[in-house]
């Protein structure tokens, strides 16, 4: 039985994937955003300077370039790549790239409203799923024939656990944009986020241990709304920073979830333009994640960070480095138990327990547009 568990592939979950798809998704065209915003209010200040100017000087008045009202990028935009990614972690095992799409577009109905929705497919392998030894129990025992407090049937690896996940986000959100005091944009934009994924080549269908008993959940689908407000910290030419802080929770609490308070999630983007056609990035982010096994919301310090080159125009290429790690659960990663639920025990009646989790990936993405969104 333990060695058919060891080779058999088993849903397991990742924790750095809605940081990639929140910053393709949700940062990217806010920042696309604020900065056309920050070069209308920067025109709009050099034309107030020359008319300032010619009064001053006593020309005679005549026709002015008429200011431009800050907007966001107009008309129909849209971004389409394929990537792959490998783990960088000592994950025991890879069973190979599955690789993934992202698609996205911006539709802009007015000079302060716009729509955008994208779909993001993203690959990782996490850490302690291939490589663990954990104590292996049966269900309603502590040890074979025995009641003594703490004993189990033994320790056991998890073996060459297929743990490769890919993970799949549907994201739509409405922009919109304010401008205090004629000279701070601040981009404000309701989404709605629904996550699924395949593990290991498979659904996320599995049956889990939680409190002692058996429940089965799916570990990767949930559905979330946010209510981010991005502004900006640094224009320069040759650099950008904008920060995000986004109320979010469940549409609907699922598995073992036990609560659906408004969490905080936090994210701060630094872009450096190294000529026009390469640009270097890092985004650190406090990510909450709360999926349908954790009782409680994880809290994951990410880092993405990386480079954008476009060949042309309209093709590009990223390789961005992606990782994080929960905080709150003992710096415990992956699974720390194994339970089988009767004898004889086949690999689908073995119920993992899962703590905390680690991943860290590189990704490299080919497309057409730009890594963000473009005119068509």
């Amino acid at each position: 039985m333990c060695a058919a568990f060891a080779l058999a592939p088993m849903t397991a979950r990742a924790d750095v994937s809605e940081a990639g798809a929140l910053s393709a998704g949700l940062l990217a065209p806010a920042n696309a955003s604020l900065q056309r915003a920050l070069a209308d209010i920067k025109d709009n200040k050099k034309r107030d300077d020359a008319v300032s100017k010619d009064v001053a000087q006593a020309n005679p008045p005549g026709p002015h370039p008429p200011l431009r009202r800050p907007s966001l990028p107009q008309g129909f935009t849209y971004n389409l790549d394929v990537s792959f990614a490998y783990p960088l972690s000592n994950v025991g095992f890879n069973a190979g790239d599955p690789g993934g799409v992202d698609a996205g577009f911006g539709y802009a109905f007015d000079r302060t409203h716009r729509i955008t929705a994208g779909y993001y497919e993203i690959q990782q392998v996490p850490v302690g799923f291939s490589n663990q030894n954990v104590p292996f129990y049966l269900q309603g025992f502590t040890g074979p024939g025995s009641n003594l407090p703490g004993t189990s049937l033994g320790t056991v690896n998890t073996g060459v656990v297929d743990a490769t996940t890919k993970d799949k986000i549907f994201q739509v959100g409405l922009q919109n944009l304010f401008v205090i005091a004629g000279k701070l944009p601040i981009v404000i934009t309701p989404t709605y986020l629904a996550h699924t994924a395949n593990v290991g080549g498979h659904s996320d269908v599995q049956l889990i241990e939680f409190n002692g008993f058996p429940t089965t959940v799916r570990l990767r689908t949930e559905q979330e709304w946010l209510l981010p407000v991005t502004l900006p910290f640094l224009a320069t030419p040759r650099m950008f920073g904008t920060f995000t802080a986004s109320p979010q929770w469940l549409v609907h609490p699922g598995g073992v979830n036990q609560t659906n308070h408004v969490q905080l999630f936090l994210l701060g983007y630094l872009e450096y333009h190294a000529s026009r056609s390469t640009t270097f990035f890092v985004q650190p982010s406090r990510l909450v994640q709360y999926n349908p096994v954790d009782p409680y919301p994880e809290y994951t310090p990410t880092v993405i960070y990386g480079i954008n080159h476009n060949f042309t125009k309209q093709t590009f290429v990223q390789m961005s480095v992606i990782e994080g790690g929960a905080t709150n659960y003992n710096n415990q990663w992956g699974i720390v138990s194994l339970t089988c639920q009767r004898l004889p025990c086949q690999q689908s009646q073995v119920a993992p327990q899962f703590s905390g989790l680690h991943a860290a990936s590189v990704q490299i993405k080919f497309g057409l547009g730009s890594p963000t969104v473009v005119p068509l």
